[in-house]
């Protein structure tokens, strides 16, 4: 009994930091517009809506008028634990939105966003998975021959970071453009599983069913440099948000948690840097780098040991890409990412491994008529497949798609 308690609270805190989407470092997420999926550099963008989530400051660059984008991004995602030959699987999609506002006249402008800057999905192991598989394998080897075979075992969580923008930027000259703003989440996960014995005692199943909310502000400073017609730079802050997650139980038949319990886990601060460079006239370079704090970040509920401090202990991605002008109406991109999330195998979460990544995407954007933008983006993930010492191996393969429109209100 005492040992199915431990597989039970290892399931329970295991699913507390699931964040199923690519880009981002370990629970913050850059994934917001079909803009950022067609090109993986957005950190110096000054040509789209969009820019209001990586370089805020850049929306001083565009055009007077109001502005509306909207986007949903599909998420093909398979996750693997391969034990002893077996792989245990979970293979359910996400899909997420993306909108944003802007306002712009002259030398000022207000904006919004809804965003989903952490989380982003569901995953479920409908066989199980390498939790279950060792924990249950535990109760087995400790229950005095009362149980022989695991019949069944489940695992099911979603986390989703609900996040609302606003703030406003300003020209101070016609070089530089600067940002403040706030940002307010609403953090929600739900946690589920279950695991069944058999054996010469009667078969018994153990269910847990509970969720976990938190919110929280942060905020985020920006700073946008236009040197000449040809180079542009960006720079955003993102301080951490603080989020104490509080539990709420629906069924507990062991108490894994305790009800009206609270851990905290920050959303970590980040640093965001791009530059745009226009190589001839109708090419254009992208380039990004985003660091994320989480070695500042308070989390209760995993300790900060888990990081790779060879590889700095914060994780950081970096994107390039080239974007080209067909004609006035239809432009075309593609982009690298590599992502590292400086976790050591044994301390990554089987359910949601944070394997390092390299990932490649194309898209274009199309005028369909004066003011209104069209975004089609495509994307695929290749990860670097891990082993952990105990020699469960985890691996992931993400494909992503994306629409998105604008318009602008003159």
């Amino acid at each position: 009994m005492k040992k199915l308690y431990y597989f039970l609270c290892i399931l329970a805190l295991t699913f507390s930091g699931s964040s199923p989407l690519i880009a981002g470092g370990i629970d913050n997420k850059q994934c917001f517009s079909s803009e950022y999926l067609r090109t993986f550099s957005r950190n110096a963008a000054i040509d789209s809506a969009d820019a209001v989530a990586y370089n805020p400051a850049g929306v001083m660059k565009l055009d007077d008028g109001l502005y509306v984008n909207l986007s949903v991004l599909h998420i093909f995602k398979e996750y693997t634990n391969t034990i002893s030959g077996v792989d245990y699987e979970s293979d359910e999609p996400s899909t997420i939105p993306g909108m944003f506002g802007i306002y712009k006249q002259e030398r000022w402008a207000v904006f919004i966003a809804y965003t989903i800057p952490g989380g982003g999905g569901m995953v479920e192991y409908k066989k199980g998975n390498a939790t279950t598989h060792d924990i249950a394998t535990g109760i087995i080897n400790s229950s005095g021959g009362n149980f022989s075979t695991i019949k069944n075992h489940y695992l099911k969580s979603d986390s989703y970071y609900y996040g609302y923008t606003m703030g406003g930027a300003c020209d101070l000259n016609d070089m530089i453009s600067v940002s403040l703003g706030a940002r307010y989440i609403d953090a929600q996960k739900k946690s589920k599983g279950l695991a069944t014995l058999s054996g010469v005692a009667p078969d018994k199943t153990y269910y847990i069913n509970y969720e976990e909310n938190a919110n929280g502000w942060g905020s985020f400073a920006g700073i946008n440099l236009s040197l000449s017609k040809k180079l542009n730079i960006g720079l955003k802050y993102e301080t951490k948000t603080k989020l104490d997650f509080k539990t709420k139980a629906h069924r507990l038949d062991v108490a894994v948690v305790t009800d009206g319990e609270k851990i905290r886990r920050d959303l970590p601060a980040l640093l965001a840097t791009g530059i745009a460079y226009n190589i001839m006239p109708d090419l254009k370079a992208h380039a990004s780098f985003t660091y994320y704090f989480e070695k500042n970040a308070d989390w209760e509920d995993r300790p900060t040991t888990t990081r790779d401090e060879s590889k700095g202990g914060n994780s950081y991605d970096m994107a390039l890409a080239f974007e080209y002008t067909f004609n006035p109406k239809f432009k075309g991109s593609i982009g690298y990412m590599y992502s590292n999330t400086g976790i050591k195998p044994d301390d990554m979460l089987p359910e949601e491994p944070e394997l390092d990544a390299s990932t490649i995407c194309a898209g274009t954007v199309y005028e369909a008529i004066p003011g209104l933008d069209i975004n089609i983006a495509v994307m695929k993930s290749f990860f670097d497949k891990v082993e952990t010492s105990a020699g469960v191996e985890y691996d992931k393969d993400v494909f992503s798609i994306a629409f998105g429109i604008q318009y602008r209100f003159k």
